[in-house]
């Protein structure tokens, strides 16, 4: 993949500022792990998607781009936290559920869990902001960079295909 010369400086300075872009993730976010993985995220979004104006501050705009590609994932992983908790609490507060009930629950949680990473990045974005975070679309625009029309096309692309897929897993 052939990048525009101006986004390539993006990705090398991302490459030449590594270790300062994960410590600033780290000393916000507490966990070096994480601080890689986002800064990851962040060199395979620039290279997948560049930005669409010329960046005059390279290295504000990849601490701009870190900070949030780090608040979405730790919001991902406190969601996800939440249920997980959740779920705990009904299986423990319910020991009559019988067994059987509690497996096909969490097969199905499973499969479910499955279709929605398979989504496209984009459409997989938009259902989860709109749906766990409870974002309301036009907030997605915003974040996001897209029309509102682009987040609701998106949306309805996600579920036709959550839909169509939940069926056959049924």
């Amino acid at each position: 993949m052939l990048l525009h010369p101006e986004h390539s400086k993006l990705v090398v300075s991302l490459v030449y500022h590594y270790d300062e872009l994960v410590s600033y993730v780290k000393r916000r976010f507490g966990d070096h792990h994480f601080a890689q993985d986002v800064v990851h995220d962040v060199c395979i979004e620039l290279m997948e998607r560049p930005p669409l104006s010329t960046v005059h501050t390279p290295m504000a705009f990849l601490r701009k781009l870190t900070r949030n590609r780090a608040i979405d994932r730790y919001r991902q992983h406190q969601t996800q936290q939440a249920h997980l908790d959740s779920l705990q609490q009904t299986a423990g507060h319910a020991h009559h559920i019988d067994g059987e009930r509690v497996l096909h629950f969490v097969q199905r949680l499973e499969a479910l869990k499955l279709i929605i990473e398979a989504l496209p990045s984009r459409q997989r974005q938009v259902f989860l902001l709109h749906k766990l975070h409870d974002m309301p679309q036009q907030e997605i625009a915003d974040e996001l960079g897209i029309s509102r029309n682009m987040v609701t096309q998106h949306f309805g692309k996600a579920m036709a295909a959550i839909n169509l897929s939940w069926g056959h897993a049924a």
